[in-house]
């Protein structure tokens, strides 16, 4: 009998032990995962390094990020984002595509030029319940969840040429390359704009051969392709606000201890609170930069937005009055009273 007693107790130590070995090993799992961009801007490729290692020491390695941030991926957004929802990898650092993809009619309205008025406006948009609808709108359709708690802002989009805009009436006409987004596309043709589709990497050619005689970027952009050289004035028109986003597969995220979540999230907010200080200190050297480079400067108090907002928005609204969503303009603009 105490042979036997003895056995059981032996078995029940080692049950115990075998416990406490797989409870350690499963405290102890590292969780490794792909963080994909397409190094788009070097601003935002730097704070998705930040934002990696943050994850990796706050959670003391339980967490690595196995970084894809500069393209090794592909540069294509289209790919990466079906790559984020098909699962191939867990977090993906992107523009608004997933959103444009999930809800066009919303996205097209938050394209307009000057629907925004700064930053800050930009912000409370998605701090908005407008900007908690979309988030869950793709998150439904497309099973990836967007973090909107902090976004990586962008610098203003600003208008070059080879001549001074100072009103609507000075674009009529224009030969101007814009991104192929509906939303911008039908802005800037509603100010009477020859609205010209030319590929980014293209660009600088055509603007150097005349088959483009105006553009329309950040200031990150403007240097990164060396604009100033084909472009002898910039306006500071600041005619639209956007941002980058950090996205996640949502079957990866649901796995997630509530521990790591935070972790994941208190990263991300610091990553991106450090991208948005450099933007705006990196606008104001670029500023001066293309003034040493000889581009004319013209600055916001001296170009007559309004005679852009009041061509833009009417045309707009009437034009997608059954598509827009109801009220949402009005909404939008409430925010930043």
């Amino acid at each position: 009998m105490r042979k036997k007693v003895l056995v059981v107790t032996t078995l029940a130590l080692i049950g115990v032990l075998l416990l406490s070995v797989c409870s350690y090993a499963a405290s102890n799992e590292v969780i490794s995962f792909k963080m994909v961009g397409n190094n788009s801007s070097l601003l935002s490729t730097q704070a998705a390094k930040k934002i990696a290692a943050i994850i990796e020491e706050k959670s003391n390695g339980s967490l690595k990020p196995i970084l894809y941030l500069e393209g090794q991926l592909g540069d294509n957004d289209e790919d990466l984002c079906s790559g984020i929802v098909e699962g191939h990898y867990e977090m993906l650092l992107n523009a608004e595509m997933l959103f444009n993809w999930a809800s066009p009619e919303w996205m097209e309205l938050f394209n307009m030029a000057f629907i925004f008025d700064s930053q800050e406006h930009l912000q409370k948009f998605w701090e908005s319940d407008m900007g908690v609808d979309l988030a869950n709108i793709l998150l439904e359709k497309f099973n990836v969840r967007a973090y909107i708690n902090a976004i990586a802002l962008r610098g203003p989009r600003y208008l070059t040429a080879n001549k001074a805009v100072y009103n609507v009436e000075d674009i009529t006409g224009l030969k101007l390359r814009t991104p192929n987004n509906p939303g911008v596309i039908a802005s800037w043709r509603a100010t009477g704009a020859n609205v010209t589709p030319v590929s980014w990497g293209e660009l600088f050619g055509a603007l150097q051969t005349g088959i483009v005689a105006a553009q329309e970027n950040p200031l990150a952009n403007i240097d990164q392709a060396g604009l100033y050289q084909v472009q002898s004035h910039l306006m500071q028109t600041e005619h639209q606000y956007t941002n980058y986003f950090m996205y996640f597969n949502n079957n990866w995220y649901e796995g997630l201890s509530d521990e790591h979540k935070q972790i994941i999230s208190e990263a991300i907010d610091e990553g991106f609170a450090w991208h948005n200080e450099q933007v705006n200190k990196t606008d104001e050297e670029l500023l001066a930069k293309f003034k040493e480079k000889g581009m004319i400067f013209i600055p916001k108090e001296e170009i007559d937005i309004e005679s852009f907002r009041k061509e833009i928005v009417p045309q707009l609204l009437k034009e997608n009055e059954d598509s827009y969503p109801e009220g949402a303009y009005e909404r939008i603009q409430a925010l930043n009273n």
